[in-house]
């Protein structure tokens, strides 16, 4: 059976069992895990914006213009 054909299937099941299909699959190591969404301190993020706008304000200004 090819990947194309069980994929058709897994398309065809009820969603309650395409939920175990993607489970066995993340347990199995198959597909990575979620991500989930990292942010920057308030204070780094506030670091970085300060020297990227004094590296470039040159073409700040010129954006604004």
């Amino acid at each position: 059976m090819s990947a194309t054909e069980i994929i058709e299937l897994i398309e065809k099941l009820p969603p309650q069992d395409k939920a175990e299909v993607i489970a066995y699959v993340r347990k199995a190591g198959l597909a990575p895990a979620e991500q989930t969404i990292r942010y920057l301190p308030d204070d780094e993020a506030e670091r970085i914006a300060e020297r990227i706008f004094k590296d470039h304000s040159e073409l700040f200004r010129k954006l604004a213009q």
